[in-house]
């Protein structure tokens, strides 16, 4: 049993999200229906971990906060009753509040049972040699609908191959080759959570009305670029500017009408680096409470966003260090071994792609005009850094939070 001592435990997260193809609806100037979340916060570690994150990131930058969660979940049902582990898991998902833990149970199976535009999945790879906790399967197949499977993590590159292919079918072919055979060198468990969204904008963007302009990217140029922006005029859309956070808080639905966009664009003196050392999940929460209708005139430019991060540093900086030593207190996964279960990383890979999607977006502005706004539009022009949240306002989920500092780059 001596080869299990100095092994490595790697946790992978892969997450997509990209907007789908538009319908062939013809809109009105009417915003889509809008209810702010009603049930109880439970996102403060989304919001540290967020901060962290995009704050500490150079460049362009997505995450998701409930793919992390999906895996720290699967950990916190591993750890041992009232040990300082369990301890440290729980006050990440809810605050120290077990009803927190039930509620991300519930949501996360609904997600995988019930929608189509969010894809998640969840598997433990272990090696042959280690043998898991029958109770342990039984709990993440009925709590999470996650599953296990042993591979010989011996031969290391079929074993990343195989892995591969199963992130690769689960992110829709957007993720692919994020384990190397290297990662899996002297590895006996590896916790993966895919999370892939596509959706479909309720107020589709018209291909004919995109524009190149300048973007005033934070990098030091001697000009600024152009780039491809995408146009709304003379619609209704959910709106909000926060005196707190000298930021305007604009709502692009999906049309589930579950799912939205919230993109929060600072004031033109006020950098995102400024912003997010801001950002309270308090003020957050206000702004959403606070959006009206309005007439916005919007300019989004398109961008595409792969980014990898390594979690570690931030979760321990967060207060979840224990799982990452030798007093790593994860008996239910595995027991009788010589060395403790602990893990050694944690990854995550995130893509995004926004764009219009589909020409036929081009005649949805051609609809009779119901009303007059009296008042001059609201102006929305994303022409420098902002930030992005991929938000389920039925659950109060935050599935990815990214922000674009360059759409070029």
């Amino acid at each position: 049993m001596g080869h299990f001592n100095g092994v490595r435990w790697t946790v992978l997260l892969c997450c997509v999200f990209a907007p789908g193809k538009p319908k062939k609806l013809l809109q009105s100037r009417f915003s889509v229906d809008y209810q702010p979340f009603q049930g109880t916060w439970n996102d403060a570690f989304d919001w540290a971990l967020i901060k962290e994150i995009l704050y500490k990131a150079p460049g362009n930058a997505v995450i998701s906060p409930l793919s992390v969660k999906a895996l720290l979940a699967l950990l916190y049902e591993g750890s041992a009753s009232a040990s300082l582990t369990q301890r440290e898991l729980l006050q990440a998902l809810s605050g120290g509040n077990a009803q927190g833990v039930s509620k991300l149970q519930t949501d996360l199976l609904e997600y995988k049972r019930l929608n189509t535009s969010l894809l998640i999945t969840d598997r433990v790879f272990h090696d042959v040699s280690v043998t898991i906790v029958q109770k342990y399967h039984s709990i993440i197949d009925a709590r999470y609908n996650a599953t296990t499977h042993a591979l010989n993590f011996q031969d290391n590159a079929a074993a990343a191959t195989e892995i591969n292919k199963w992130i690769a079918q689960n992110t829709r072919g957007n993720i692919q080759g994020i384990v190397t055979p290297d990662a899996l060198q002297d590895a006996l468990l590896l916790l993966i959570n895919t999370i892939y969204f596509k959706g479909t904008w309720a107020i589709p963007f018209p291909t004919n009305a995109t524009v190149e302009r300048p973007f005033h990217a934070t990098a030091a140029r001697s000009r600024a670029p152009t780039v491809p922006y995408m146009k709304q005029r003379e619609r209704i859309f959910y709106h909000t500017y926060s005196d707190e956070l000298n930021a305007q808080f604009l709502r692009l639905p999906y049309d589930s009408n579950q799912f939205s966009m919230i993109v929060v664009l600072p004031d033109e003196e006020l950098s995102l680096g400024q912003l997010l050392t801001r950002l309270t999940p308090g003020a957050i929460h206000q702004a959403l409470t606070e959006m009206t209708e309005e007439e916005v005139e919007i300019e989004l430019p398109r961008f595409t966003i792969s980014y990898s991060s390594t979690l570690r540093e931030c979760l321990q900086l967060l207060g979840i260090s224990r799982i990452f030593t030798e007093q790593a207190e994860l008996p239910l996964i595995s027991r009788g071994r010589t060395a403790p279960l602990k893990v050694s990383t944690i990854l995550q890979k995130s893509c995004i792609l926004v764009d219009e999607q589909g020409t036929e977006a081009s005649a949805a502005t051609e609809g009779t005009l119901v009303f007059t706004i009296l008042n001059q539009p609201v102006k929305f022009i994303a022409d420098r850094p902002f930030l992005f949240l991929l938000f389920d306002e039925a659950k109060g989920n935050w599935l990815f939070a990214g922000k674009v500092e360059d759409p070029q780059l």
